[in-house]
């Protein structure tokens, strides 16, 4: 199987796709109507439908373009905050990653201390992922890589999109090194 967020791809929220290989079989969500072969009652969302659609398509046409982009948005941030926050350790591989997906630890910082102070600047970020918001447990992801239950608790998640620019990479790591500065 495999699920799809729209507004992951800049169709509209609440917009969604799931994949089911033939031969897997699922148990009703909704008892109700059939027009979703009797696996979900409700109105089918058209409009979200047709966005997702048309994101889908506007993203396949502009795959290559967008990911250097946004890799090389990933990879200032990633060189500026190694330059300018030498106690940060970057979680994972330096290339093999996401094209937009950068995380850090900050040794001796609470990643929820950290993101409030962010969140009041206006920067959205995570210390986890999205799934496990609202869990105060390290990532279980970032203990399989080795990292220390205070490592993963000091991480924060940062993701750029096609509208990021390198100011905002830079206003990011500024409100980084202030936030340190306060918490530390």
């Amino acid at each position: 199987m495999l699920s799809l967020s729209g507004h992951k791809l800049y169709a509209p929220k609440g917009i969604g796709a799931l994949y089911v290989k033939n031969g897997i079989k699922l148990n009703k969500l909704i008892d109700g109507g059939h027009q979703e072969r009797d696996k979900r009652a409700g109105t089918e969302n058209v409009p979200g439908m047709v966005g997702l659609g048309k994101a889908c398509e506007i993203a396949k046409n502009n795959l290559n373009e967008s990911m250097k982009y946004l890799k090389s948005l990933r990879d200032y941030y990633i060189n500026l905050v190694e330059t300018r926050i030498p106690e940060a350790v970057l979680n994972g591989s330096r290339k093999l990653r996401v094209s937009g997906n950068s995380n850090f630890s900050f040794k001796g910082i609470d990643g929820a201390s950290l993101l409030l102070k962010l969140d009041q600047k206006g920067i959205c970020a995570s210390s986890g992922s999205a799934c496990s918001s609202g869990d105060n447990n390290p990532s279980h992801v970032l203990k399989a890589i080795g990292l220390s239950d205070d490592m993963a608790k000091s991480a924060l998640r940062v993701s750029f999109g096609e509208e990021n620019t390198k100011e905002d990479v830079d206003y990011l790591v500024d409100s980084i090194e202030s936030a340190i500065r306060e918490l530390s």
